[in-house]
């Protein structure tokens, strides 16, 4: 958890110097940025994003259904994005964590945002094959060759 507090704080400490060499004033700490660069080159869009704050019992599977639709549960891969630096692990997230819900359609909408979804439901769904989660794992799939 320490680790992924640095982390956090090194990327918002760059942010913050990278905004501020272009002479315009960082956004307020409650508005969520409009795009995030992942590794694969691809962005997420988090225009429109929305915020949750994780409660007992909740996991990102739970939160996406409630966001996104029942139907939609396992489009939860793309909270974890949102969220990498304090959700590196699907199944593992905390009481008080406030979470960046980004919007499904619009994420679905864009060709970058849509690949790295893919591309971590797949991964995800590699894990839960190695837990033993046979369900889980063909939902994810399945999913993911639809998008």
């Amino acid at each position: 958890m320490k680790k992924n507090t640095v982390m956090g704080l090194l990327i918002i400490a760059l942010i913050i110097l990278v905004i501020s060499g272009c002479g315009s004033a960082p956004p307020p700490a409650s508005d969520p940025v409009t795009t995030t660069q992942q590794p694969e080159g691809g962005s997420l869009i988090l225009e429109g994003a929305a915020y949750h704050t994780v409660v007992r019992g909740d996991t990102l599977a739970d939160i996406a259904a409630v966001r996104y639709g029942g139907s939609n549960m396992y489009f939860f891969p793309l909270i974890r994005l949102a969220n990498t630096s304090e959700v590196p692990d699907p199944d593992v997230i905390e009481v008080g964590q406030r979470l960046v819900v980004p919007d499904l359609q619009r994420n679905l909408n864009n060709n970058g945002a849509k690949a790295l979804l893919k591309n971590d439901m797949l991964s995800v769904a590699r894990q839960y094959e190695k837990q033993g989660k046979p369900a889980a794992t063909s939902r994810l799939r399945n999913l993911a060759d639809k998008i």
